[in-house]
């Protein structure tokens, strides 16, 4: 038993370790600039800031790595089957298209490293697949938010307070998936908020499960059976 609430906790602390990784892998340089911004504004961002831009792209796939032990420990936790297998299966939506969203940035940098770009197509295009691959991760993202939420609002997970934060969140993420497939042009600073909304939202709803679970005395529910059910 004390071994079964060890990982319990663990897998609890992974969202926790996820926040940490994700934060500082956002924040440890500056953002990337716009999308219709010159190839040659984004080659001077990645050629000033690589280190940086490095070191936030390697934690955010090991926080990826950690979001999808913390999904899979949700599934354990949900007493409804179906809900834990949509928040188990969104989640690992979420961090394959968060390890992803590596990539670009990751290539950008590899290629400065090699002594520069000369394509400023090449440029061009590497700095908008970011946006998109950030479109289809946030599709994940509202499943993942939405799921859980759902099951707050049942009470089989934290509170029904925080189940309509989520469901708050997933709304601002589906704006945000409309803006990212769509704005090819700067729109002004007014239409980041539900970008910035989505992914606080989302991290915000990460963190507060993930140390409700790890100060639970008891975090997994046991699901009944197939048989039983029948």
């Amino acid at each position: 038993m004390q071994d079964d609430r060890t990982l319990e906790r663990l897998g609890a602390l992974a969202g926790l370790a996820f926040v940490v990784l994700t934060l500082l892998a956002t924040f440890l340089y500056p953002q990337q600039p716009r999308i219709d911004a010159a190839p040659a504004t984004t080659l001077a961002w990645v050629h000033n800031h690589r280190a940086a831009l490095e070191a936030g792209m390697i934690l955010g796939i090991f926080g990826a790595g950690f979001f999808l032990w913390f999904a899979a420990h949700l599934r354990t936790v949900l007493k409804t089957e179906r809900l834990g297998n949509l928040v188990y299966g969104s989640g690992i939506g979420v961090a394959v298209f968060g390890a992803l969203g590596a990539l670009p940035v990751g290539l950008l940098c590899l290629m400065d490293a090699q002594g520069g770009i000369q394509n400023g197509d090449v440029v061009r295009m590497l700095g908008a697949s970011t946006q998109v691959l950030y479109a289809a991760g946030v599709i994940m993202t509202l499943v993942f938010v939405a799921s859980a939420g759902a099951a707050m609002l049942r009470k089989e997970l934290v509170s029904p307070w925080l189940g309509w934060v989520a469901m708050a969140v997933a709304v601002l993420n589906g704006i945000a998936i409309v803006t990212s497939m769509t704005f090819a042009t700067y729109h002004g600073p007014g239409w980041a908020v539900p970008g910035w909304g989505a992914y606080l939202g989302f991290i915000f709803v990460v963190l507060v499960t993930s140390v409700s679970l790890a100060r639970a005395p008891e975090a997994t529910a046991s699901r009944p059976s197939a048989m039983a059910a029948a």
